[in-house]
């Protein structure tokens, strides 16, 4: 996902890691465009013993080293097993890439700003 400009593909909105790891960190590359606009959201259960917990946080931190906008979760589960709240904060995460919330006042401004009525 983080590397999808230089194959000349458009960037990816956000993107969703849930009990993942960061493979090959070291040849690991990141545009800075896409550091920018592909946040991501990560979710691992602390009792995974598929994928140990531990591999969130190196990965993590090798993202965030990167500039990649991380959002990190953890929840009291296993690595088959999914969590109420971890549903709905990936959830709550996508809605929030798809349709970013927008403080109304900062829109008006806007379109009193850029208002010119027709006919002066």
């Amino acid at each position: 996902a983080f590397s999808r400009r230089e194959r000349g593909k458009e960037p990816y909105a956000g993107c969703v890691c849930l009990s993942g790891w960061l493979p090959m960190c070291q040849k690991f590359r990141v545009n800075g465009d896409e550091s920018d606009l592909t946040p991501l959201f990560w979710a691992h259960g602390e009792y995974d013993d598929i994928v140990r917990h531990e591999q969130q946080m190196f990965g993590v931190r090798k993202l965030r080293d990167r500039g990649v906008d991380v959002t990190v979760k953890s929840y009291p589960v296993g690595h088959e097993s999914c969590d109420y709240e971890e549903i709905e904060a990936m959830a709550e995460f996508i809605d929030d890439v798809l349709y970013p919330k927008v403080d109304v006042r900062d829109l008006q401004q806007h379109e009193h700003e850029t208002y010119q009525p027709h006919g002066n």
